[in-house]
């Protein structure tokens, strides 16, 4: 008799199998907690670095809100310094910061940086850097005070828009600019007119009582270079195109910083005032440099501004000038040599005068004074 034994297929995990399970579920273990790790690390550095920079932005305003030019007891332009200092939270801050130039120029460069040691040892910084401008606080609160007749209008120094930034106030309702020769103008910080002139130096309102009374306006600018190093010689402004007025005095000279005072190498400052026969009188024309000596190939170029809402065409230096009302500032001027006129920060100058030997209206163009 023949006996077959019946096989029956294995049931259940051998040992090894169970032991790759094992292995298998303990890298994948392995690696989720490296992550988890990873993303609790990278989360604490997002807000430490979150910390740093706030604190590198409050020592910048903390800068910039100084309240005075000099002083002392009081946050002052004059006492801005390098320095250094802590914060501690859950982690310490190093917080170190230089201020560049010195206390005479217009601004000056503020640079922060924010220093830690991470959960992990590594070393961490964050670092900003700000221009502050030196300001005098004080002048802020003059933009408050209306214009007379109480309008709404906010005007530097409480004076008319069309006196020159740098005329000095006297405190008696009038402001003065001091030109070359000892050649002064008195204006009237109400309306903005010329009201004296003056051939002496003036300090103070008491000054006044030796200058001659005057019913005028001003055309005032700047005159540059292109293309030349120096300027003609002889140079000047020629009124004799302009018509309505009783008498015009020019000043041409170097051009100052507002601040340091310290003359602008390349730019000529020039103030010419329109007398008229009475306050509110117009005035028509048009204005020429001259002085270019014959044989030279100078052209003149006009800075003419886009049209903008409430700015008129004599504001905008189109000439000839019509019925001018007023005194005229930024009235610039570019001497080049150029074949054309250039383009100055992205505005397109436009031909004045030819003064090239080259134009048979020379002479008309370009007069010798």
């Amino acid at each position: 008799m023949n006996h077959r034994l019946a096989l029956t297929p294995p049931r259940g995990f051998t040992l090894i199998e169970s032991l790759i399970a094992l292995l298998v579920v303990g890298a994948g273990m392995l690696l989720l907690s490296v992550t988890q790790m990873k993303l609790v690390q990278n989360a604490d550095l997002a807000r430490q670095r979150g910390e740093a920079t706030r604190l590198a932005a409050e020592k910048i305003e903390s800068s910039r809100a100084y309240t005075t030019i000099t002083g002392t007891g009081v946050t002052a332009w004059n006492g801005l310094a390098g320095g250094s200092d802590t914060s501690t939270s859950n982690i310490t801050y190093t917080r170190r910061w230089t201020v560049d130039g010195d206390i005479n120029q217009p601004m000056r460069q503020l640079n922060v940086a924010v220093s830690w040691t991470d959960r992990t040892g590594t070393a961490q910084s964050v670092s900003l850097s700000s221009v502050i401008s030196r300001t005098d606080p004080a002048d802020v609160g003059s933009l408050a005070f209306p214009l007379p007749a109480n309008t709404t209008l906010k005007r530097p120094k409480n004076r008319n828009l069309n006196i020159p930034v740098p005329a000095l106030d006297l405190g008696n309702g009038q402001s003065v600019v001091q030109l070359a020769n000892n050649f002064a103008v008195v204006f009237s910080n109400e309306s903005g007119y010329v009201v004296k002139t003056c051939n002496f130096v003036v300090t103070a309102a008491a000054d006044l009582a030796g200058c001659t009374a005057a019913s005028a306006y001003i055309v005032a600018g700047y005159i540059s270079l292109s293309g030349v190093s120096t300027f003609p010689a002889s140079l000047d402004v020629n009124t004799s195109l302009v018509s309505g007025s009783t008498a015009i005095t020019c000043s041409v000279s170097n051009a100052v910083d507002q601040t340091s005072q310290a003359t602008i190498s390349g730019y000529k400052y020039y103030l010419c005032v329109v007398s008229v026969a009475s306050a509110g009188a117009p005035w028509s024309g048009r204005f020429q440099l001259s002085g270019m000596a014959t044989g030279t190939n100078y052209q003149v170029c006009r800075f003419q501004y886009p049209v903008a809402a409430g700015v008129s065409t004599n504001q905008r230096n189109v000439q000839p000038y019509s019925n001018v009302v007023e005194s005229l500032d930024q009235q610039n001027y570019i001497i080049t040599t150029g074949s054309s006129c250039p383009t100055v920060q992205n505005l397109v100058t436009t031909a004045h005068q030819d003064c090239r030997s080259s134009n048979a209206s020379r002479a008309t163009d370009c007069p010798a004074s």
